[in-house]
Protein backbone atom coordinates (compact mmCIF):
# COMPACT_ATOMS: atom_id res chain seq x y z
CA UNK A 1 0.00 0.00 0.00
CA UNK A 2 2.75 2.26 1.04
CA UNK A 3 5.12 1.38 -2.23
CA UNK A 4 1.28 2.68 -4.60
CA UNK A 5 1.47 5.61 -2.36
CA UNK A 6 4.89 6.58 -2.77
CA UNK A 7 4.69 6.00 -6.82
CA UNK A 8 1.77 8.39 -6.71
CA UNK A 9 3.33 11.25 -4.76
CA UNK A 10 6.79 10.69 -7.15
CA UNK A 11 4.25 11.17 -10.71
CA UNK A 12 2.65 14.15 -9.04
CA UNK A 13 5.67 15.87 -8.41
CA UNK A 14 7.53 14.96 -11.82
CA UNK A 15 4.02 16.68 -13.25
CA UNK A 16 4.64 19.75 -11.55
CA UNK A 17 8.25 20.24 -12.11
CA UNK A 18 7.09 19.44 -16.17
CA UNK A 19 4.73 22.01 -15.91
CA UNK A 20 6.58 24.94 -13.96
CA UNK A 21 9.39 24.00 -17.10
CA UNK A 22 6.30 24.98 -19.75
CA UNK A 23 5.34 28.24 -17.82
CA UNK A 24 9.14 29.05 -17.79
CA UNK A 25 8.93 28.42 -21.59
CA UNK A 26 6.31 30.21 -22.51
CA UNK A 27 5.16 33.46 -21.47
CA UNK A 28 2.24 33.98 -22.77
CA UNK A 29 1.15 31.37 -20.11
CA UNK A 30 -0.88 33.00 -17.03
CA UNK A 31 0.82 32.81 -13.44
CA UNK A 32 -1.03 31.88 -10.76
CA UNK A 33 -0.29 33.01 -7.54
CA UNK A 34 -1.92 32.10 -4.22
CA UNK A 35 -3.68 35.16 -2.43
CA UNK A 36 -2.92 35.87 0.59
CA UNK A 37 -5.75 33.97 2.81
CA UNK A 38 -4.44 30.63 0.92
CA UNK A 39 -8.66 30.74 -0.66
CA UNK A 40 -7.72 30.56 -4.12
CA UNK A 41 -5.59 31.96 -7.70
CA UNK A 42 -5.70 34.95 -8.28
CA UNK A 43 -4.45 34.93 -12.77
CA UNK A 44 -2.44 37.80 -13.23
CA UNK A 45 -2.23 39.69 -16.77
CA UNK A 46 0.96 37.37 -19.11
CA UNK A 47 3.89 39.52 -19.96
CA UNK A 48 2.94 40.84 -23.29
CA UNK A 49 0.04 42.51 -21.86
CA UNK A 50 -0.30 45.96 -19.36
CA UNK A 51 0.55 45.64 -16.30
CA UNK A 52 -2.32 47.43 -13.50
CA UNK A 53 -0.71 49.66 -11.58
CA UNK A 54 -0.84 49.00 -7.87
CA UNK A 55 -2.00 52.89 -7.12
CA UNK A 56 -5.05 52.24 -9.35
CA UNK A 57 -6.22 49.43 -7.48
CA UNK A 58 -5.17 50.23 -3.96
CA UNK A 59 -8.48 52.38 -1.86
CA UNK A 60 -8.18 55.64 -3.02
CA UNK A 61 -6.29 57.99 -0.54
CA UNK A 62 -5.63 62.18 -0.58
CA UNK A 63 -2.42 62.16 -1.68
CA UNK A 64 -2.36 59.10 -4.63
CA UNK A 65 -2.85 61.88 -7.21
CA UNK A 66 -0.05 64.20 -6.18
CA UNK A 67 1.97 64.64 -9.18
CA UNK A 68 5.89 64.35 -6.95
CA UNK A 69 7.38 65.83 -10.18
CA UNK A 70 5.62 69.15 -9.45
CA UNK A 71 6.08 69.43 -6.27
CA UNK A 72 8.76 71.13 -4.78
CA UNK A 73 11.71 69.19 -3.33
CA UNK A 74 11.07 70.35 0.07
CA UNK A 75 7.75 68.68 0.11
CA UNK A 76 9.19 65.71 -0.32
CA UNK A 77 10.29 65.86 3.41
CA UNK A 78 7.11 66.54 4.72
CA UNK A 79 6.24 64.98 7.92
CA UNK A 80 2.79 64.94 7.09
CA UNK A 81 3.52 62.81 3.79
CA UNK A 82 5.27 60.44 5.85
CA UNK A 83 2.59 59.84 8.30
CA UNK A 84 0.46 58.87 5.27
CA UNK A 85 3.10 56.73 4.14
CA UNK A 86 3.22 54.60 7.25
CA UNK A 87 -0.94 54.49 7.48
CA UNK A 88 -1.22 53.13 4.10
CA UNK A 89 1.17 50.44 5.49
CA UNK A 90 -0.55 49.94 8.13
CA UNK A 91 -3.70 49.19 6.32
CA UNK A 92 -2.17 46.74 3.88
CA UNK A 93 -0.51 44.69 6.54
CA UNK A 94 -3.62 44.60 8.90
CA UNK A 95 -5.78 42.77 5.90
CA UNK A 96 -6.67 40.24 8.84
CA UNK A 97 -8.12 42.37 10.99
CA UNK A 98 -11.48 42.69 11.55
CA UNK A 99 -13.35 45.91 9.81
CA UNK A 100 -14.17 48.63 12.50
CA UNK A 101 -17.80 49.78 12.94
CA UNK A 102 -18.49 52.68 10.52
CA UNK A 103 -20.23 54.71 12.96
CA UNK A 104 -17.35 54.56 14.91
CA UNK A 105 -14.91 55.66 12.07
CA UNK A 106 -17.42 58.56 11.45
CA UNK A 107 -17.14 59.56 14.99
CA UNK A 108 -13.55 59.33 14.25
CA UNK A 109 -13.10 61.41 11.87
CA UNK A 110 -15.51 64.00 13.32
CA UNK A 111 -13.28 64.53 16.24
CA UNK A 112 -10.75 64.65 13.91
CA UNK A 113 -12.49 67.31 11.47
CA UNK A 114 -12.81 69.36 15.55
CA UNK A 115 -9.40 68.97 15.97
CA UNK A 116 -8.16 70.63 13.20
CA UNK A 117 -10.87 73.23 13.45
CA UNK A 118 -8.90 74.27 17.02
CA UNK A 119 -5.72 74.29 15.58
CA UNK A 120 -6.70 76.31 12.80
CA UNK A 121 -8.97 78.68 14.65
CA UNK A 122 -7.16 78.87 18.30
CA UNK A 123 -3.48 78.16 17.37
CA UNK A 124 -3.02 79.09 13.79
CA UNK A 125 -1.09 75.83 13.67
CA UNK A 126 -1.65 74.81 9.77
CA UNK A 127 0.85 71.81 9.61
CA UNK A 128 -1.52 69.89 13.08
CA UNK A 129 -4.48 71.43 11.43
CA UNK A 130 -3.36 69.62 8.27
CA UNK A 131 -2.49 66.04 10.35
CA UNK A 132 -5.78 65.85 11.84
CA UNK A 133 -8.04 66.53 8.66
CA UNK A 134 -5.72 63.95 7.19
CA UNK A 135 -5.94 61.19 10.20
CA UNK A 136 -10.21 62.55 9.30
CA UNK A 137 -9.86 61.52 5.26
CA UNK A 138 -7.61 58.12 6.22
CA UNK A 139 -9.89 57.00 9.17
CA UNK A 140 -13.14 57.02 6.29
CA UNK A 141 -12.02 57.29 2.74
CA UNK A 142 -12.55 53.28 2.86
CA UNK A 143 -16.47 53.60 3.50
CA UNK A 144 -16.50 55.31 -0.04
CA UNK A 145 -14.43 52.98 -2.09
CA UNK A 146 -15.79 53.55 -6.06
CA UNK A 147 -17.64 56.45 -4.53
CA UNK A 148 -20.38 54.40 -3.29
CA UNK A 149 -20.81 55.72 0.44
CA UNK A 150 -23.48 57.14 1.90
CA UNK A 151 -24.48 60.77 1.90
CA UNK A 152 -23.10 61.36 5.47
CA UNK A 153 -19.89 59.77 4.62
CA UNK A 154 -19.84 61.92 1.65
CA UNK A 155 -20.59 65.04 3.38
CA UNK A 156 -17.92 64.69 5.69
CA UNK A 157 -15.33 63.67 3.14
CA UNK A 158 -15.64 66.72 1.39
CA UNK A 159 -15.38 68.59 4.01
CA UNK A 160 -12.00 67.28 5.55
CA UNK A 161 -10.66 67.28 2.02
CA UNK A 162 -11.46 70.92 1.22
CA UNK A 163 -10.19 71.79 4.53
CA UNK A 164 -7.01 70.04 3.94
CA UNK A 165 -7.08 71.97 0.85
CA UNK A 166 -6.93 75.40 2.52
CA UNK A 167 -4.50 74.26 5.26
CA UNK A 168 -1.84 73.02 2.40
CA UNK A 169 -2.20 75.95 0.39
CA UNK A 170 -1.36 78.13 3.74
CA UNK A 171 1.93 76.00 3.80
CA UNK A 172 2.68 77.22 0.22
CA UNK A 173 2.40 73.33 -0.68
CA UNK A 174 -0.04 73.93 -3.86
CA UNK A 175 0.67 70.92 -5.69
CA UNK A 176 -0.69 68.90 -2.88
CA UNK A 177 -3.26 71.69 -2.48
CA UNK A 178 -4.83 70.90 -5.93
CA UNK A 179 -3.98 67.02 -5.56
CA UNK A 180 -6.62 67.41 -2.80
CA UNK A 181 -9.21 69.24 -4.25
CA UNK A 182 -9.36 67.30 -7.26
CA UNK A 183 -9.98 64.04 -4.78
CA UNK A 184 -13.23 66.01 -3.22
CA UNK A 185 -14.36 66.66 -6.70
CA UNK A 186 -13.97 62.78 -7.78
CA UNK A 187 -16.78 62.44 -4.80
CA UNK A 188 -18.73 65.62 -6.40
CA UNK A 189 -17.67 67.22 -9.43
CA UNK A 190 -19.51 70.35 -9.20
CA UNK A 191 -18.51 71.12 -5.03
CA UNK A 192 -17.95 74.69 -5.41
CA UNK A 193 -15.65 74.83 -2.49
CA UNK A 194 -13.27 71.98 -4.14
CA UNK A 195 -13.45 74.02 -7.28
CA UNK A 196 -12.39 77.69 -5.30
CA UNK A 197 -9.65 75.80 -3.87
CA UNK A 198 -8.30 74.41 -6.94
CA UNK A 199 -8.66 77.03 -8.51
CA UNK A 200 -6.47 79.35 -6.20
CA UNK A 201 -3.75 76.37 -6.39
CA UNK A 202 -3.41 76.49 -10.15
CA UNK A 203 -3.05 80.02 -9.83
CA UNK A 204 -0.13 79.41 -7.77
CA UNK A 205 1.44 76.86 -9.74
CA UNK A 206 1.03 78.90 -13.06
CA UNK A 207 -2.41 77.45 -14.46
CA UNK A 208 -4.31 80.82 -15.14
CA UNK A 209 -6.56 78.86 -17.38
CA UNK A 210 -7.17 75.91 -15.67
CA UNK A 211 -8.17 77.76 -12.27
CA UNK A 212 -10.67 80.12 -14.78
CA UNK A 213 -12.46 77.27 -15.99
CA UNK A 214 -12.83 76.23 -12.23
CA UNK A 215 -14.13 79.33 -11.19
CA UNK A 216 -16.13 78.77 -13.81
CA UNK A 217 -17.70 76.09 -13.52
CA UNK A 218 -18.28 77.19 -9.71
CA UNK A 219 -19.95 80.37 -10.58
CA UNK A 220 -22.20 78.29 -12.86
CA UNK A 221 -23.99 76.47 -9.95
CA UNK A 222 -23.10 79.56 -7.17
CA UNK A 223 -23.57 82.85 -9.57
CA UNK A 224 -23.85 84.94 -6.12
CA UNK A 225 -21.21 83.62 -4.72
CA UNK A 226 -18.85 86.77 -3.20
CA UNK A 227 -15.11 85.10 -3.22
CA UNK A 228 -15.74 83.24 -6.41
CA UNK A 229 -17.12 86.46 -8.57
CA UNK A 230 -14.15 88.53 -7.49
CA UNK A 231 -11.34 85.95 -8.22
CA UNK A 232 -12.77 85.46 -11.78
CA UNK A 233 -12.84 89.03 -12.11
CA UNK A 234 -9.06 89.05 -11.04
CA UNK A 235 -8.00 86.35 -13.02
CA UNK A 236 -9.46 87.03 -16.28
CA UNK A 237 -7.79 90.68 -15.63
CA UNK A 238 -4.19 88.93 -15.54
CA UNK A 239 -4.90 86.77 -18.28
CA UNK A 240 -6.44 89.59 -20.53
CA UNK A 241 -3.15 91.53 -19.45
CA UNK A 242 -0.59 88.91 -20.03
CA UNK A 243 -2.11 88.59 -23.19
CA UNK A 244 -1.94 92.17 -24.12
CA UNK A 245 1.90 92.56 -22.97
CA UNK A 246 2.20 89.16 -25.32
CA UNK A 247 0.94 90.77 -28.44
CA UNK A 248 2.83 94.01 -27.71
CA UNK A 249 5.90 92.39 -27.83
CA UNK A 250 5.01 90.20 -30.95
CA UNK A 251 4.24 93.62 -32.33
CA UNK A 252 7.70 95.76 -31.05
CA UNK A 253 9.51 92.88 -32.07
CA UNK A 254 8.63 92.41 -35.82
CA UNK A 255 8.11 96.15 -36.29
CA UNK A 256 11.33 98.23 -37.72
CA UNK A 257 14.05 98.85 -34.71
CA UNK A 258 12.41 95.73 -32.83
CA UNK A 259 14.56 94.46 -29.82
CA UNK A 260 17.11 97.33 -30.12
CA UNK A 261 14.37 100.08 -29.40
CA UNK A 262 13.83 98.41 -26.70
CA UNK A 263 17.07 97.98 -25.12
CA UNK A 264 17.38 101.84 -26.18
CA UNK A 265 14.35 102.65 -24.28
CA UNK A 266 15.06 100.53 -21.16
CA UNK A 267 18.77 102.06 -21.12
CA UNK A 268 17.49 105.26 -20.95
CA UNK A 269 14.69 105.03 -18.18
CA UNK A 270 17.73 103.70 -16.19
CA UNK A 271 19.34 106.63 -16.65
CA UNK A 272 16.60 108.75 -15.52
CA UNK A 273 15.91 107.07 -12.94
CA UNK A 274 19.63 106.95 -11.55
CA UNK A 275 20.06 111.21 -11.94
CA UNK A 276 16.68 111.47 -10.31
CA UNK A 277 18.37 109.06 -7.47
CA UNK A 278 21.46 111.26 -7.20
CA UNK A 279 19.36 114.08 -7.61
CA UNK A 280 17.40 113.47 -4.58
CA UNK A 281 20.00 112.21 -2.31
CA UNK A 282 22.06 114.92 -2.97
CA UNK A 283 18.93 117.24 -1.82
CA UNK A 284 18.71 114.91 1.53
CA UNK A 285 22.51 115.26 1.93
CA UNK A 286 22.05 119.17 1.81
CA UNK A 287 19.43 119.34 3.77
CA UNK A 288 21.10 117.55 7.11
CA UNK A 289 24.03 119.61 6.50
CA UNK A 290 21.82 122.76 6.82
CA UNK A 291 19.93 120.70 10.27
CA UNK A 292 23.80 120.34 11.13
CA UNK A 293 24.54 123.96 11.03
CA UNK A 294 21.17 125.02 12.60
CA UNK A 295 22.23 122.78 15.70
CA UNK A 296 26.09 124.07 15.55
CA UNK A 297 24.66 127.60 15.25
CA UNK A 298 22.36 126.74 18.71
CA UNK A 299 25.45 125.01 20.72
CA UNK A 300 27.64 128.33 19.65
CA UNK A 301 24.43 130.60 21.02
CA UNK A 302 24.64 128.53 24.80
CA UNK A 303 28.30 128.33 25.32
CA UNK A 304 28.91 125.23 23.89
CA UNK A 305 31.42 123.23 21.63
CA UNK A 306 30.04 122.42 17.83
CA UNK A 307 29.85 118.94 17.09
CA UNK A 308 31.06 117.52 13.77
CA UNK A 309 28.83 116.37 11.12
CA UNK A 310 30.01 112.97 11.44
CA UNK A 311 29.34 112.87 14.90
CA UNK A 312 25.43 114.63 14.29
CA UNK A 313 24.68 112.28 11.85
CA UNK A 314 25.92 109.65 14.38
CA UNK A 315 23.51 111.17 16.85
CA UNK A 316 20.65 111.13 14.39
CA UNK A 317 20.51 107.87 13.60
CA UNK A 318 20.58 106.67 17.08
CA UNK A 319 17.75 109.03 18.13
CA UNK A 320 15.89 107.61 15.04
CA UNK A 321 16.54 103.92 16.24
CA UNK A 322 15.55 104.93 19.57
CA UNK A 323 12.14 106.24 18.17
CA UNK A 324 11.35 102.95 16.21
CA UNK A 325 11.87 101.00 19.15
CA UNK A 326 9.67 103.29 21.42
CA UNK A 327 7.41 102.98 18.03
CA UNK A 328 7.64 99.23 17.85
CA UNK A 329 6.62 98.59 21.42
CA UNK A 330 3.73 100.66 21.57
CA UNK A 331 2.50 99.19 18.48
CA UNK A 332 2.78 95.16 20.21
CA UNK A 333 1.26 97.16 23.44
CA UNK A 334 -1.90 97.82 21.13
CA UNK A 335 -1.99 94.51 19.41
CA UNK A 336 -1.74 93.00 23.16
CA UNK A 337 -4.77 95.43 23.97
CA UNK A 338 -6.54 94.81 20.90
CA UNK A 339 -6.26 90.72 21.44
CA UNK A 340 -7.52 90.80 24.72
CA UNK A 341 -10.80 93.01 23.49
CA UNK A 342 -11.54 90.67 20.54
CA UNK A 343 -11.17 87.54 22.85
CA UNK A 344 -14.00 89.16 25.38
CA UNK A 345 -15.85 89.54 22.48
CA UNK A 346 -15.69 86.41 21.54
CA UNK A 347 -16.12 85.07 25.23
CA UNK A 348 -19.56 87.50 25.50
CA UNK A 349 -20.47 86.12 21.67
CA UNK A 350 -19.92 82.49 22.91
CA UNK A 351 -22.00 82.99 26.26
CA UNK A 352 -25.04 84.52 24.18
CA UNK A 353 -24.96 81.34 22.19
CA UNK A 354 -24.79 79.09 24.60
CA UNK A 355 -27.72 80.28 26.85
CA UNK A 356 -30.16 78.05 24.86
CA UNK A 357 -27.96 74.63 26.24
CA UNK A 358 -27.86 76.04 29.87
CA UNK A 359 -31.24 74.26 30.29
CA UNK A 360 -30.29 70.93 28.96
CA UNK A 361 -26.66 70.95 30.38
CA UNK A 362 -28.31 71.11 34.25
CA UNK A 363 -29.91 67.83 33.29
CA UNK A 364 -27.90 65.17 34.91
CA UNK A 365 -27.41 61.59 32.27
CA UNK A 366 -30.29 59.78 33.98
CA UNK A 367 -32.61 61.92 34.16
CA UNK A 368 -32.19 62.85 30.42
CA UNK A 369 -32.29 59.56 29.86
CA UNK A 370 -35.87 58.99 31.70
CA UNK A 371 -37.30 62.15 30.13
CA UNK A 372 -37.17 60.30 26.84
CA UNK A 373 -40.56 62.01 25.54
CA UNK A 374 -41.08 64.18 28.50
CA UNK A 375 -40.07 67.29 30.08
CA UNK A 376 -39.46 69.62 32.82
CA UNK A 377 -41.23 72.74 33.23
CA UNK A 378 -40.03 75.80 34.68
CA UNK A 379 -41.77 75.16 38.68
CA UNK A 380 -39.40 71.66 38.17
CA UNK A 381 -42.35 69.64 37.30
CA UNK A 382 -41.84 66.70 35.00
CA UNK A 383 -44.94 66.36 32.14
CA UNK A 384 -45.49 64.91 28.76
CA UNK A 385 -43.54 67.07 26.03
CA UNK A 386 -46.16 67.74 24.30
CA UNK A 387 -47.77 69.69 26.92
CA UNK A 388 -47.64 73.81 26.18
CA UNK A 389 -46.53 76.26 28.82
CA UNK A 390 -47.98 79.63 27.29
CA UNK A 391 -45.61 82.34 28.19
CA UNK A 392 -47.05 85.87 29.82
CA UNK A 393 -46.93 87.62 26.30
CA UNK A 394 -49.18 85.25 24.29
CA UNK A 395 -51.53 83.77 27.18
CA UNK A 396 -54.89 84.88 25.56
CA UNK A 397 -56.93 83.59 28.43
CA UNK A 398 -59.70 85.96 29.84
CA UNK A 399 -59.18 87.95 32.45
CA UNK A 400 -60.78 89.15 35.43
CA UNK A 401 -61.98 93.15 34.51
CA UNK A 402 -60.45 95.33 36.55
CA UNK A 403 -63.23 97.36 38.06
CA UNK A 404 -61.00 100.50 39.60
CA UNK A 405 -60.06 103.05 37.12
CA UNK A 406 -56.28 102.67 35.67
CA UNK A 407 -54.33 106.02 34.45
CA UNK A 408 -53.19 105.83 30.45
CA UNK A 409 -49.62 106.15 30.87
CA UNK A 410 -47.47 106.75 27.57
CA UNK A 411 -45.46 103.29 27.95
CA UNK A 412 -48.85 101.15 28.02
CA UNK A 413 -49.18 102.50 23.54
CA UNK A 414 -49.46 99.62 21.11
CA UNK A 415 -46.34 100.66 19.54
CA UNK A 416 -43.93 100.71 22.37
CA UNK A 417 -45.51 96.96 23.46
CA UNK A 418 -45.16 96.05 19.70
CA UNK A 419 -41.70 96.92 19.75
CA UNK A 420 -41.07 95.50 22.66
CA UNK A 421 -42.44 92.00 21.39
CA UNK A 422 -40.94 91.87 17.70
CA UNK A 423 -37.48 92.01 19.85
CA UNK A 424 -38.24 89.49 22.21
CA UNK A 425 -34.59 89.96 24.29
CA UNK A 426 -31.35 89.28 23.17
CA UNK A 427 -30.72 86.57 20.95
CA UNK A 428 -34.41 85.21 21.21
CA UNK A 429 -36.68 85.04 18.19
CA UNK A 430 -39.83 87.29 18.09
CA UNK A 431 -43.19 86.00 19.88
CA UNK A 432 -44.61 85.31 16.05
CA UNK A 433 -41.74 83.31 15.72
CA UNK A 434 -41.85 80.77 18.51
CA UNK A 435 -40.66 78.13 17.06
CA UNK A 436 -37.27 80.00 15.95
CA UNK A 437 -37.21 78.46 12.80
CA UNK A 438 -35.53 81.70 10.84
CA UNK A 439 -35.94 85.42 11.41
CA UNK A 440 -33.78 87.87 9.82
CA UNK A 441 -33.23 91.67 10.52
CA UNK A 442 -31.54 94.34 8.04
CA UNK A 443 -28.90 96.19 9.96
CA UNK A 444 -27.09 97.86 7.16
CA UNK A 445 -27.63 100.83 8.03
CA UNK A 446 -26.32 100.56 11.73
CA UNK A 447 -23.28 98.40 10.19
CA UNK A 448 -22.26 100.69 7.47
CA UNK A 449 -22.29 104.00 10.19
CA UNK A 450 -19.65 101.77 12.47
CA UNK A 451 -18.11 100.10 9.58
CA UNK A 452 -17.09 103.54 8.31
CA UNK A 453 -15.99 104.95 12.25
CA UNK A 454 -14.04 102.24 12.93
CA UNK A 455 -12.24 102.46 10.16
CA UNK A 456 -12.02 106.23 9.90
CA UNK A 457 -10.27 105.68 13.35
CA UNK A 458 -7.52 103.47 12.18
CA UNK A 459 -3.96 105.10 12.46
CA UNK A 460 -0.27 103.75 12.83
CA UNK A 461 2.91 105.10 14.27
CA UNK A 462 6.01 103.98 12.33
CA UNK A 463 9.97 104.62 13.28
CA UNK A 464 11.26 107.68 12.53
CA UNK A 465 8.43 110.12 14.24
CA UNK A 466 6.10 108.55 10.85
CA UNK A 467 2.56 108.08 11.39
CA UNK A 468 -0.11 106.81 9.04
CA UNK A 469 -4.05 107.35 9.16
CA UNK A 470 -6.93 106.59 7.16
CA UNK A 471 -8.41 109.78 5.91
CA UNK A 472 -11.60 109.23 4.06
CA UNK A 473 -13.82 106.43 3.51
CA UNK A 474 -15.54 106.21 0.49
CA UNK A 475 -17.73 103.76 -2.26
CA UNK A 476 -19.01 101.76 0.67
CA UNK A 477 -21.61 99.39 -0.92
CA UNK A 478 -23.32 96.21 0.39
CA UNK A 479 -25.57 95.15 3.50
CA UNK A 480 -26.08 93.36 6.44
CA UNK A 481 -28.59 91.35 9.08
CA UNK A 482 -28.90 89.03 11.45
CA UNK A 483 -31.01 86.21 11.40
CA UNK A 484 -32.14 84.05 14.01
CA UNK A 485 -31.75 80.06 12.84
CA UNK A 486 -33.09 76.96 14.62
CA UNK A 487 -32.94 79.63 18.02
CA UNK A 488 -29.47 80.19 17.23
CA UNK A 489 -27.83 84.06 16.17
CA UNK A 490 -25.97 84.63 13.03
CA UNK A 491 -24.89 87.39 12.21
CA UNK A 492 -24.50 88.08 7.90
CA UNK A 493 -22.86 91.04 6.21
CA UNK A 494 -20.96 91.66 2.96
CA UNK A 495 -19.33 95.24 1.97
CA UNK A 496 -16.90 96.71 -0.16
CA UNK A 497 -14.86 100.07 0.11
CA UNK A 498 -12.43 102.17 -0.53
CA UNK A 499 -9.33 103.96 2.26
CA UNK A 500 -7.91 106.70 1.67
CA UNK A 501 -4.59 107.31 3.69
CA UNK A 502 -1.55 109.89 4.54
CA UNK A 503 2.02 109.08 5.56
CA UNK A 504 2.72 112.09 7.69
CA UNK A 505 5.42 113.46 9.64
CA UNK A 506 4.43 112.99 13.31
CA UNK A 507 5.85 116.22 14.40
CA UNK A 508 5.65 118.94 11.34
CA UNK A 509 2.14 117.06 10.14
CA UNK A 510 4.14 117.52 6.55
CA UNK A 511 2.75 114.82 4.10
CA UNK A 512 5.18 112.23 2.42
CA UNK A 513 2.78 110.45 0.80
CA UNK A 514 -0.77 109.68 0.35
CA UNK A 515 -2.63 106.42 -2.19
CA UNK A 516 -5.68 104.56 -2.00
CA UNK A 517 -6.74 101.13 -0.57
CA UNK A 518 -9.15 98.58 -1.36
CA UNK A 519 -11.43 96.19 0.71
CA UNK A 520 -12.98 94.01 -1.97
CA UNK A 521 -14.50 91.60 0.43
CA UNK A 522 -15.88 92.42 3.92
CA UNK A 523 -17.55 89.06 4.42
CA UNK A 524 -19.02 87.11 7.38
CA UNK A 525 -17.49 83.74 5.92
CA UNK A 526 -14.00 85.22 5.93
CA UNK A 527 -13.48 88.08 7.77
CA UNK A 528 -10.75 87.04 9.61
CA UNK A 529 -8.66 86.63 6.35
CA UNK A 530 -9.91 90.09 5.24
CA UNK A 531 -7.76 90.77 1.64
CA UNK A 532 -7.02 94.84 1.85
CA UNK A 533 -5.04 95.38 -1.78
CA UNK A 534 -2.85 98.75 -2.42
CA UNK A 535 -4.02 100.24 -5.64
CA UNK A 536 -1.32 102.85 -5.99
CA UNK A 537 0.11 105.95 -4.45
CA UNK A 538 -1.70 109.52 -5.01
CA UNK A 539 1.60 111.04 -4.19
CA UNK A 540 4.58 109.04 -4.29
CA UNK A 541 7.71 109.20 -1.63
CA UNK A 542 11.06 110.19 -2.28
CA UNK A 543 13.57 107.77 -2.78
CA UNK A 544 14.69 108.15 1.29
CA UNK A 545 11.46 107.94 2.37
CA UNK A 546 10.40 104.66 -0.27
CA UNK A 547 11.03 102.00 2.51
CA UNK A 548 9.69 103.85 5.44
CA UNK A 549 6.57 104.70 3.13
CA UNK A 550 6.10 100.79 2.33
CA UNK A 551 6.63 99.47 5.66
CA UNK A 552 4.16 101.97 7.38
CA UNK A 553 1.78 101.50 4.67
CA UNK A 554 1.62 97.74 5.21
CA UNK A 555 1.31 98.46 9.41
CA UNK A 556 -1.68 100.09 8.25
CA UNK A 557 -2.88 97.51 6.04
CA UNK A 558 -2.86 95.21 9.60
CA UNK A 559 -4.17 97.68 11.22
CA UNK A 560 -7.42 98.37 9.02
CA UNK A 561 -7.64 94.60 9.27
CA UNK A 562 -7.66 94.80 13.18
CA UNK A 563 -10.37 97.67 12.61
CA UNK A 564 -12.94 95.49 10.60
CA UNK A 565 -12.22 93.06 13.67
CA UNK A 566 -13.36 95.20 16.04
CA UNK A 567 -16.03 95.90 13.91
CA UNK A 568 -17.59 92.59 13.88
CA UNK A 569 -17.42 92.43 17.80
CA UNK A 570 -19.45 95.83 17.89
CA UNK A 571 -21.89 94.29 15.65
CA UNK A 572 -21.64 91.08 18.09
CA UNK A 573 -22.75 92.91 20.65
CA UNK A 574 -24.72 95.69 19.89
CA UNK A 575 -27.48 92.88 18.74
Amino acid sequence: MSSEVDATMSMEVEQLVVDDKMKEDDPATPVSAQDDDGQGDVEMKSVGEDIVDRNETAPEDVNDTVDTSSTVSDDSSDPVLEDDDDDDEEEENSTDKPKEDPEILLIKASACKEEGNKFFTEEKDFEKASRAYRKGVNAIKNLNKANTGDEQVKTLLLTLQTNLSMMQFKLEKYSQSQAVASKALEIDPHHVKALYRRAAARRKLGDPDGALADLKLALSKEPNNAACRKDFALLKKEIDAAKKKQKTSMQKAFSKGGLYDDKEEEKKKQDELAKQKKKEEEEALKKRKQEWEDECVKRMAKGEEAITFDDWEKDRKEKLEKERKDAERKRKEEEKRLKEERRKAREAAKRDNDDDDDELESFTEKELAEMRGYKKTKDGRITSYFTREQSHQIDIAPKPICTTPQPITPSSSAGETNGESETGGRGKSSVWNHAGTWEEKDTTEWCRDQLKKRLKETKVEAAGGHMGLVTEVKDMTGDASVAIVSGKKRYIFDFHCKLKFKLKEADTDDVLASGTLRLPDICSTHHEELEVEFEGWKKKPSSDNEAMANDTRQMLESEVRESVKLWVADFNSHY
